[in-house]
């Protein structure tokens, strides 16, 4: 894997859209002082996660914005990208390349994204651990570091060390795992303060449940022996009511017999009234048909000759009408399609006009919104400068303030300084009298024998008070709360608060000001769209207007043609309809000359047997009438009866109605749910009854109960459990936890220490070899808690003999730092390398050995090393330079060595 190319847009002197493309092995980026060859590498670092503007040599992150020049406006945004090689996988990414971006708004809006889609800065983070990329690994290393590096305390060198060591991932883990820990033992000390107060009330309930249960119990068996009871009792009014319901079925049986029998002879009796008046009058109508039919048919013949003649002229005048009333309907048709081509433009023009005025009226709207943001920028703007002109004034006060006291500081420590060198003599007798006594006091107490007067406590207790009163001279001048330190500490607090609120509102100040400007252009934009929208609806308006008109005259046309056609289809139909009036006239008149004549010899034969059934017919009448006044006489002998009997099924009825109601009041249940439940039971009413007494005299002993308990008992049972359950998870899950502890911690401290000694040994063996002699050693120091482990640093030159790192020159801390950093190389390399002027400090011979190293790992490490040294610049395969052809803007310029001696050689074989 290695850095492929970086994409620069907007980010501190890099105002145009730059892109660099790197070669594996070894780059040079060279350029003078103030070129912006740096702020390369600050954009690698950005990308990479850097949090701190200190660290990309700012004072804030907006820094890193391309401010302007006098030739070029400010950048709108910050954006660097890398894209990285991944084809050997050291991302756990299944892609052949990877690219990071990072980009900041002025806002202080920052984003990140891995192959163009969004991400968080942490997934960034995680990507890069344990690879030897990121902002504070072993790929980025600056003069600035150099130094840092060596000061800094043992426990901030582990960093690097983790990174090689390929632990940053566990350590990681691990305080994600040990905050889970705390939740976890958090949760199971509140789970467990619950159970212990649920404890007390869930026996209390379950007592009371309990109780609650036996009476329940006692209340379920006095139902079940009243439902007994009334069972019996059911049982025997279903048996009576039964009985009666026998026989008054039996009575209203014979009784239906009878009136079905006189229902049936009133009926009989009434057919043969209603056949013999029918025959009667058939008979009278056949007599009068039989004269009317021979002065009949002569009147019909000539009515119908009469109608066939009137209904030819009809069928002419038709013909004429129809001929008439197409040329209408074609002609109406295309006035039709014409009117409705003009009424849906009209409508279209309509809409029109209507969205163009709403689109006007909003933009009306918006020019309104904008005159009124531009009116409220400008009085933000005037608030913040008066704020910016006090605290300017503030300032120059504090500044003033500032001055005397630190002249009054200064002359505090010099007076202070001047008695203690004085004193000095006094606190060193003081000291040794304090040592001595207490030396001979503990002498004497191990032979028992001490003897302390009152004398000599207070004689020492005097000189302790005097020793203390000269140690503490300085530090009451420096630290007292009251003291010159403190007011100095006050107001330079209280200068950079005022110089970080004036750049704030020196940076809203621009902000609103480009906003201002922005607003302005879009108002002009608003003004032009209006002017435009009102031209166009004036020509649609005209277009509407010669529509309009148009569609008068049309419509004209139209209703004369409709009146024309509704005329004539009036016309057709009504001489259709007088047509067919005559023509069912003549149907009618020949179907009933056809039918007379059938029907009168009908009728000559049909008089004969009339007369006879009329005859039959009335013999019967008088039978049924005899046998009908028998059954009557019968049906009002069994009404008396029928009554008794009904009154009785009432009564067992209205008692059964009775009981199902107080049945269904007292348990919800019907008299056909009691039967089926009890229908297999064998009762005795006396054995029920001894039941009801013995209950209700247990119930009454129970005394009173908590009708909820049981169920209070069986939520409070459920909750317990519940937070049982979740105190074993909770355990559960902590050993688990735990135990993931101690894997990670053992994985951590093995690989840790098993990098850490290569190192060592690689570090030696490298300091040795740039320093041609020397000593060097790593040290733990902590060797009994591996994992929190400070480092220790022991470099010694040839020649020199000391531990304090301080006390190195520029070049020989250059030259432990570049040792330290090729040991790391050794056992793991990083992908890629930044040195940013790391070898400024070294003389030319060492710069040499510098080289060497470079060339040593060259073949499995990417290098780009910022640098103005020839022999590290001569080493280099790709150079690529940073100029600022135009002031404050720094371009790049590129060159390969091989194609550049090639070329070289070409020229001077040509000379």
């Amino acid at each position: 894997m290695f850095l492929k190319k970086l994409k620069i847009v907007g980010f501190k002197t890099f105002a145009d859209e730059t892109h660099i493309t790197f070669d594996p092995g070894f780059t040079a980026v060279v350029g003078p002082n103030g070129s912006g060859k740096s702020n390369i590498m600050d954009s690698i670092k950005w990308v990479l996660g850097e949090r701190s503007a200190k660290g990309l040599r700012g004072e804030k992150m907006e820094d890193v914005i391309f401010h302007g020049t006098e030739g070029r406006k400010p950048a709108g945004f910050a954006e660097a990208c890398i894209t990285f090689n991944n084809s050997t996988r050291l991302f756990n990414l299944d892609l052949n390349e990877v690219s990071i971006t990072r980009r900041v708004f002025p806002d202080m809006t920052n984003e990140y994204l891995i192959n163009n889609s969004k991400v968080t800065r942490k997934e960034v983070e995680k990507l890069l651990m344990d690879t030897g990329v990121g902002k504070s690994s072993y790929s980025v290393m600056e003069q600035g570091k150099v130094e840092s590096l060596l000061n800094a305390k043992p426990e901030e060198r582990r960093a690097i060390f983790d990174e090689a060591a390929g632990i940053s991932r566990f350590k990681h883990e691990r305080q994600e795992t040990m905050k889970k820990l705390e939740m976890t033992n958090n949760n199971l000390l509140r789970i467990s303060d619950v159970l212990r107060s649920m404890q007390k009330e869930l026996e209390t309930k379950e007592k009371q449940a309990e109780k609650a249960r036996a009476y329940f119990d006692l209340k379920t068996a006095l139902t079940e022996a009243d439902k007994n009871l009334r069972f019996i009792k059911l049982s025997r009014l279903r048996e009576k009511l039964g009985q009666a319901e026998i026989e008054l079925n039996r009575t209203r049986e014979k009784n239906e017999e009878l009136m079905q029998k006189l229902s049936d002879d009133a009926l009989k009796i009434e057919e043969y009234e209603r056949l013999k008046y029918e025959i009667e009058q058939k008979i009278t109508e056949i007599d009068k048909k039989l004269l009317d039919f021979l002065s009949q048919k002569e009147i019909l013949r000539e009515k119908i000759d009469k109608n066939k003649s009137i209904m030819q002229e009809y069928e002419v005048r038709i013909d004429e009408q129809r001929s008439m009333l197409e040329s209408d309907t074609i002609k109406n048709e295309n006035i039709m399609k014409e009117h409705t081509d003009l009424e849906e433009s009209v409508k279209i023009l309509e809409r029109e006009i209507s969205l163009t005025r709403d689109s006007i009226e909003n933009l009306t709207g918006q020019k309104f919104d904008i005159e009124k943001a531009i009116e409220n920028e400008l009085s933000a703007i005037e608030t913040y400068e008066e704020r910016i002109q006090k605290n300017d004034s503030n300032h120059l006060s504090y500044r003033e303030n500032l001055k005397e006291i630190v002249v009054s500081l200064i002359n505090q420590i010099e007076e202070s300084k001047k008695k203690a060198e004085d004193s000095e003599n006094e606190r060193k007798e003081l000291k040794q009298y304090l040592i001595t006594f207490l030396e001979e006091k503990v002498s004497l107490a191990k032979q028992d024998t001490i003897e302390l007067s009152l004398e000599e406590t207070k004689q020492y207790l005097s000189h302790l008070h005097e020793f203390l009163k000269i140690e503490d001279l300085f530090r009451n001048i420096l630290f007292d709360k009251d003291g010159m330190l403190a007011r100095k500490e006050s107001i330079d607090q209280k200068i950079e608060e005022l110089i970080e609120e004036n750049e704030s509102y020196s940076r809203m100040i621009k902000e609103s000001f480009a906003r201002i400007e922005s607003f302005r252009d879009t108002l002009e934009i608003k003004k032009t769209e209006v002017t435009d929208l009102e031209k166009r609806i004036l020509e649609m308006q005209g277009k509407k207007t010669a529509n309009s008109d148009t569609l008068e005259k049309i419509k004209d046309q139209l209703a004369e043609v409709h009146v024309r056609i509704i005329s004539l289809k009036e016309s057709i139909q009504n001489l259709k309809d007088k047509k067919e009036v005559f023509a069912q006239e003549v149907r009618k008149l020949e179907e009933q000359i056809e039918a007379s004549y059938a029907e009168f010899m009908g009728m000559s034969k049909t008089l004969e047997a009339e007369k006879q059934e009329l005859k039959t017919t009335f013999s019967k009448l008088q039978e049924m009438k005899a046998a009908s006044h028998k059954d009557q006489e019968e049906f009002k002998s069994l009404l008396p009866v029928l009554s008794e009997h009904e009154r009785r099924v009432t009564s067992f009825k209205v008692q059964l109605d009775s009981f199902n109601e107080e049945l269904y009041n007292d348990y919800s249940l019907s008299e056909e749910e009691l039967l089926e439940e009890k229908k297999e039971l064998s009762l005795k009413k006396e054995d029920e009854e001894l039941k009801v007494r013995k209950i209700k005299s247990e119930m009454q002993i129970l005394g009173s109960i908590n009708p909820l308990a049981i169920e209070e008992y069986q939520n409070v049972k459920e909750i317990y459990d519940h937070h049982k359950s979740q105190k074993d998870d909770i355990e559960s899950s902590k050993k688990d936890i735990e135990e993931v502890i101690r894997n990670i911690d053992e994985e951590s401290e093995k690989m840790f220490q098993e990098t850490f000694e290569v190192i060592r040994k690689n570090f030696v063996e490298t300091f040795a070899t740039l320093f041609n002699g020397g000593k060097a050693e790593l040290i733990l120091t902590e060797s009994e808690d591996i994992l929190n482990s400070g480092i220790e640093i022991i470099a010694e030159p040839p020649g020199k003999h000391f531990q304090n790192l301080k006390l190195l020159s520029g070049g020989e801390k250059s030259l432990t730092v570049i040792a330290l950093l090729f040991a790391i190389y050794m056992v793991k390399p990083s992908p890629f390398c930044f040195l940013d002027e790391i070898d400024a400090a070294l003389d030319e011979v060492n710069k040499n050995r510098f080289c060497q190293l470079l060339d040593k790992f060259k073949d499995t490490s990417q290098f780009i090393v910022i640098t103005h040294a020839p022999p590290t610049i001569s080493r280099a395969s790709t150079i690529f330079g940073v100029t600022n052809e135009e002031p404050g803007i720094s371009k790049i310029v590129s060159l390969k060595m091989e194609e550049a001696r090639n070329f070289a050689k070409k020229i001077k074989k040509a000379v």
